[in-house]
C-alpha cells in the first residue's frame, strides 16, 4: 500500500520532480516510510525512479528515456564518490590528533 500511495505521486518524466518531504506532505506519510518505498519500487520492482538533484527544479521522477535515466545514474555516481571520499577520510581519521592545533 505505501509502495502504490508513492509510485501514484511520482510524475512520468523530469518536467516536475516531487521532493520527498511534498510526498510526504501529500501522502501523510514519513520520510523513512517514503525513502523505503522508494528503495522497493527501484530494487524489487524495476521502477526507473531517479532525482535530479542539482538545479531549481529538483526531486524525483519516473525516467521514461534514456536521458533521464542517465540524469539519475550520473547523480548516483557522484553521490558514492562524495561517500567514498568521506570513507576514506574517516579511515584515515587521526583519532587521538585531530584536536590538536595545526
Amino acid at each position: 500500500m505505501t509502495e502504490f500511495k508513492v509510485l501514484n505521486m511520482l510524475p512520468r518524466g523530469a518536467g516536475y520532480p516531487m521532493t520527498t518531504p511534498n510526498i510526504c506532505k501529500v501522502t501523510g506519510l514519513k520520510e523513512r516510510d517514503v525513502r523505503e518505498a522508494i528503495s522497493i519500487l527501484i530494487n524489487q520492482h524495476g521502477v526507473p525512479i531517479v532525482a535530479n538533484r542539482s538545479g531549481h527544479n529538483t526531486g524525483m521522477f519516473i525516467a521514461t528515456d534514456e536521458a533521464e535515466l542517465n540524469i539519475g545514474v550520473t547523480s548516483f555516481k557522484n553521490q558514492v564518490t562524495t561517500m567514498n571520499a568521506r570513507i576514506r577520510a574517516i579511515e584515515q581519521a587521526d583519532l587521538n590528533g585531530w584536536e590538536k592545533e595545526p
